[in-house]
């Protein structure tokens, strides 16, 4: 988990995890985040698949859609917002 959160790190993967989990382990948003310009990089054979993913409405609105279960290598990036 990279970007504007808390405590970016690398999380052991653990089976059923989602994008909001690990943000949660990672200690959540900082206070510049972008949560929905969140992205989730996933390598997929030999090309990198790039979702949206919309952390804010995950977090505000309860839609959870775009909470997908991570696999192995994915990458979640929160920007930080724009000024």
């Amino acid at each position: 988990v990279t970007g504007a959160v808390r405590a970016a790190r690398s999380l052991p993967y653990r089976q059923g995890m989602t994008v909001l989990d690990a943000v949660l382990e990672a200690g959540g948003l900082s206070d510049f985040a972008a949560p929905n310009r969140t992205k989730l990089d996933r390598k997929i054979e030999d090309r990198t698949e790039i979702l949206n993913i919309d952390l804010g409405d995950i977090l505000n609105k309860g839609k959870l859609e775009t909470n997908v279960m991570l696999i192995p290598g994915d990458i979640v990036t929160i920007p930080e917002r724009l000024f």
